[in-house]
C-alpha cells in the first residue's frame, strides 16, 4: 500500500469519525459547535448534506451554533456550482432567523446575477429584505435585482431606501449611476440649479436622491467653477437658458476673502466682509428681478482657524464678525422675493460624525463640502422644493402612547405615564412643542389612537406635562377601530385626500399596516429613541412652507368652525334654509401682490376642486397679475360661523372672441355652498361687457372628479377638443366648454351676498 493511499484512507476515516461525532453531539447537545464548523471546514459538502438532512439537524442545532457554519459554508462552497447555491438558499429559507444579512449579502454576491430569479433565491431576498428593512448590502441587491429584473419601479423605490441607509459618497453615487438606466418615472419634474465658488459636481447625486424621494423628476445644471456672478448676471448665461424653478448659491467666504489665512485684523476684514456680502446681494437682486424663481444661499462658514490662537478669544472675534455678516446677509435676502438663506453652521453642527470637508480635496479639487455635509445640503434643498412644488401636507395623524407621552395609559395610568420636565417625559413635551408650532403655519394635528377613550382624553384635557390640548386637535379617533380605517374618517371628516396626510406612530407594525393600506400617506420611521423625534419630524420636506399667510395661521379655528357648521345642517329642515341661515359673503377681487403668496398655495395644493390642475409659480402668478392680457381673480368668504379667507382663484385670459377660463379652483372647505356658482357669475358678468362669450377649460384627473359637472351644470355647452393644451403634468387633453353670454347667463346664488365686485382694485 502506497503513503498516498494511506494518507487518503486515513483522511476517510477521520472524516466518518468527525460526522459520527457530529451525529452523537446533535443526540446530547455536548460539543456540537465543535463539530460542525469543523466537518464545514474539512467537508462543506458533507456539512451542507447532513444539515439538509430529513432529520432536521439544521433545525436540531441552536442559532449561536448555526449562524457561524453557514457564514462558513458561504465561504467555501460558493462559486462552486448551480446546485450548491441552490441548496443553500433552501437552507437559508428553511432556517431564516439563523443567518446574519450579512452572511446572505456574500452569499447572494457570489451567485451570478441571470440566477436571482430562481425561486428559493428570490424567496430568500425578499425575506431578507423583510427582516433587515434597512441593511445597506441587502437593500443594494434588492435595487439591482428589480433593475436587471426590468422593475424600474421597484429599482427607483428599493435605491432610495439604500440611500437613507447609507449616505456614504460611493453609494450615493452607484445609486446615480443605476438610476440614469432606469426608465424615467412619469413623476412632475423640477428644475434645480447649482451655482458656487467651489466644486460642488459630487452634489449632484445627493440632491437628485432627495427630490427622487419626493416623487419628483430633477434636473439639475451644474454652473461651471466660480462662474457664479457671471452666470446670475449675464442675460445669455447658460443658467438663463436653463431657467431653474430653484437655484442654490453655495459661495464660500474663504474664496471671496483669501485674507482669512493669514493673520489679518479684523479692522481691515470688517471693510472687506461688507463688500463680500454686497457683491453677494447684488448677484441675489439681479437674480430675483430676472428669475421667478426660488433662491436659496447659503450663510459664510470658513474653514480656517485664526491664526492669533488663543488670543483671538480676546475681545471681539472672528466668529462675531462672521455671525455679523451672516445677519446682513440674511436681511439683505429677506428684502427679495422668493430669497432665502440656508444656515450652512447649522448644518454643520447637526451632521453625522465626520469632517465637515476633507483638505486634500480642498486643495486638490477646490472642494468646499465633505460627503456627510453634502448629504445635510442636499436634505436641506429638499426641505426648499417640497413647498415649491406643493408637496407641502395638510395633516398630521398621531399616535398616543409612546409617541406623544412614554408608556401606555391603560396600563399605567394619568399618574404612570412619562411625561414632565425631566426625562424620561421631557423629550415628548419638546416633540410636542414642534407640533404645536405647526398649527402656526396651517398644518392640521389630529390623534388615531387604540385605546380606551376615556383614559386618553383625560391625559389630553388634564395632565399637567401635556403641551397640546384637545383644542389643538382637528380631530380625533381614540377607540380600537384599525388605524387605516381611523385616517379615512379624518380624511372625510377634514375634506382632505389621504395624500395630505403624514402618519406618525411609534410602532413599525402600524407604520406598514398604514402603508399597505394606503401607500399615498406619508409614514416615516421613528427612531427608538424618543429623543430623536422631534430632529427627525422637523426636517422633512413634506412639513416645510415657503410662507405664512392668514388663511395659514387661522387654519386649526377654521376647521373647528367647519364643525359647528356640521352641526348646523343636521338641525336644519332642508338644505336651501340652512344656506340662508349661513349668511355667506363673498369678496371678489383682482389679485394684489399680498394675495400671491396665498394664491400660490390654491394653485399648488388644490386637487379636488380644479378644473384644470395648472400648477403655476409665484413669480408667473404675479405676472399673470400684472398682465392686461389676464385676469387674476381672488375670492375670500366667509359667514355666521366665521372667515373662511382666501378660498378661491380664477385665471382668464382675455381672447378678442371670448374670454377663457385658464384655471379655476376652489378650496374643498366650501365646496356645496354655491360659492362656486358666485364666482363663475362674476367671472361671466365681467367678460360679457367685453365678449359675447366665455370658454371653459376642463382637464380631467384621478383626483378632480368633484369638478367634472360644473361647465354643463352651469348651462355650457361642450366644444371641440383643442391640441396642444393639458393639465401642467400633461395628464390629458382639455375639453372645452362654451357659454353665450347673455343677461344672467350665470344666476347669482340668493343665499350669498358679494361685498366687492370682480374688478375693483
Amino acid at each position: 500500500m502506497t503513503s498516498a493511499h494511506s494518507s487518503t484512507e486515513a483522511a476517510a476515516r477521520a472524516l466518518s469519525a468527525l460526522r459520527e461525532r457530529l451525529a452523537r453531539a446533535t443526540r446530547t447537545g455536548v460539543g456540537e459547535a465543535g463539530a460542525a464548523l469543523a466537518l464545514a471546514h474539512v467537508d462543506p459538502a458533507a456539512a451542507l448534506a447532513w444539515l439538509r438532512a430529513e432529520e432536521g439537524s439544521a433545525r436540531a442545532l441552536p442559532a449561536e451554533v448555526l449562524t457561524p457554519v453557514l457564514a462558513l459554508l458561504v465561504d467555501r462552497m460558493v462559486g462552486g456550482g448551480d446546485r450548491p447555491a441552490q441548496e443553500l438558499g433552501e437552507l437559508f429559507w428553511q432556517n431564516p432567523e439563523s443567518a446574519e444579512p450579512e452572511t446572505i449579502e456574500r452569499f447572494l454576491r457570489q451567485i451570478p446575477a441571470d440566477a436571482w430569479d430562481a425561486p428559493p433565491i428570490a424567496a430568500l431576498l425578499d425575506r431578507t429584505l423583510t427582516r433587515a428593512p434597512v441593511h445597506a448590502g441587502i437593500l443594494r441587491l434588492a435595487a439591482e435585482r428589480a433593475a436587471l429584473a426590468g422593475r424600474d419601479a421597484d429599482a427607483h423605490r428599493l435605491l432610495t431606501r439604500l440611500g437613507r441607509s447609507d449616505s456614504s459618497q460611493a453609494t450615493i453615487h452607484h445609486i446615480y449611476r443605476i438610476r440614469r438606466a432606469l426608465a424615467a418615472p412619469e413623476w412632475p419634474s423640477v428644475r434645480v440649479a447649482l451655482l458656487s465658488s467651489y466644486t460642488v459636481d459630487a452634489l449632484v447625486p445627493y440632491v437628485d436622491l432627495e427630490l427622487r424621494a419626493l416623487g419628483l423628476r430633477p434636473e439639475i445644471q451644474v454652473a461651471p467653477f466660480n462662474s457664479w456672478t457671471q452666470e446670475m448676471l449675464a442675460e445669455d448665461s447658460d443658467l438663463a437658458r436653463f431657467s431653474p424653478e430653484i437655484a442654490l448659491l453655495a459661495v464660500s467666504i474663504d474664496d471671496l476673502l483669501p485674507a482669512l489665512a493669514s493673520a489679518t485684523p479684523l479692522s481691515e476684514l470688517e471693510a472687506v466682509g461688507e463688500e463680500a456680502v454686497g457683491r453677494v446681494l447684488f448677484a441675489a437682486e439681479r437674480f430675483a428681478a430676472r428669475f421667478s424663481a426660488v433662491l436659496v444661499v447659503t450663510s459664510f462658514h470658513s474653514a480656517y482657524r485664526s491664526p492669533a490662537g488663543v488670543l483671538e478669544t480676546r475681545g471681539r472675534t472672528r466668529a462675531h464678525w462672521l455671525n455679523d455678516l451672516n445677519q446682513k446677509l440674511g436681511d439683505g435676502l429677506a428684502a427679495l422675493p422668493r430669497a432665502y438663506l440656508l444656515d450652512l453652521p447649522d448644518l454643520l453642527a447637526r451632521r453625522p460624525a465626520g469632517p465637515s470637508e476633507l483638505p486634500k480635496l480642498r486643495y486638490l479639487a477646490g472642494m468646499r463640502l465633505g460627503e456627510h455635509v453634502m448629504a445635510e445640503v442636499a436634505r436641506a434643498c429638499a426641505r426648499y422644493v417640497a413647498p415649491l412644488k406643493g408637496l407641502t401636507r395638510k395633516c398630521v395623524v398621531l399616535d398616543l402612547d409612546q409617541t406623544l407621552w412614554g408608556g401606555t395609559v391603560g396600563e399605567d395610568g394619568l399618574e404612570g405615564i412619562r411625561l414632565g420636565g425631566t426625562s424620561p417625559g421631557i423629550e415628548y413635551q419638546d416633540f410636542q412643542r414642534y407640533l404645536q408650532s405647526l398649527t402656526g403655519r396651517g398644518i392640521l394635528l389630529t390623534i388615531n389612537s387604540k385605546n380606551n377613550y376615556d383614559d386618553a382624553i383625560e391625559v389630553i384635557r388634564s395632565h399637567p406635562g401635556m403641551i397640546l390640548r384637545e383644542s389643538d386637535f382637528s380631530a380625533i379617533r381614540i377607540n380600537w377601530q384599525p388605524k387605516a380605517e381611523n385616517l379615512a374618517a379624518i380624511a372625510a371628516e377634514l375634506g382632505l385626500g389621504v395624500d395630505q396626510m403624514v402618519f406618525l406612530d411609534d410602532h413599525p407594525n402600524e407604520r406598514e399596516l398604514m402603508r399597505q393600506a394606503f401607500p399615498r400617506v406619508l409614514v416615516p420611521d421613528l427612531p427608538h429613541d424618543p429623543a430623536l423625534y422631534r430632529s427627525v419630524v422637523e426636517v422633512l420636506p413634506e412639513l416645510q412652507t415657503l410662507v405664512v399667510t392668514e388663511e395659514d395661521r387661522g387654519r386649526r379655528e377654521q376647521y373647528q368652525v367647519i364643525r359647528e357648521r356640521n352641526v348646523a345642517r343636521e338641525q336644519s329642515k332642508s338644505l336651501e334654509s340652512y344656506l340662508e341661515s349661513l349668511a355667506i359673503e363673498v369678496e371678489i377681487q383682482a389679485a394684489d401682490d399680498g394675495q400671491i403668496p396665498r394664491l400660490l398655495q390654491l394653485f399648488q395644493r388644490t386637487n379636488q376642486f380644479n378644473l384644470t390642475t395648472r400648477r403655476f409659480e409665484l413669480g408667473e402668478l404675479a405676472t399673470f397679475a400684472q398682465d392686461p392680457a389676464y385676469r387674476l381673480l381672488a375670492l375670500r368668504a366667509r359667514d355666521r360661523f366665521g372667515d373662511h379667507g382666501l378660498v378661491a382663484a380664477a385665471l382668464v385670459r382675455k381672447e378678442r372672441a371670448a374670454w377663457r377660463i385658464d384655471s379655476f379652483l376652489m378650496s374643498c372647505r366650501v365646496i356645496g355652498y354655491g360659492v362656486e356658482t358666485a364666482f363663475l357669475s362674476a367671472v361671466a358678468a365681467e367678460a360679457r361687457r367685453e365678449v359675447p362669450a366665455l370658454i371653459g377649460e376642463f382637464v380631467p384627473t384621478k383626483k378632480n372628479a368633484p369638478a367634472k359637472d360644473f361647465y354643463p351644470r352651469h348651462g355650457f355647452v361642450r366644444s371641440e377638443p383643442e391640441a396642444g393644451r393639458s393639465a401642467g403634468d400633461g395628464s390629458a387633453a382639455v375639453e372645452l366648454w362654451r357659454l353665450e353670454l347673455e343677461p344672467r347667463s350665470v344666476p347669482w346664488p340668493v343665499w350669498i351676498t358679494v361685498l366687492k365686485p370682480a374688478g375693483q382694485a
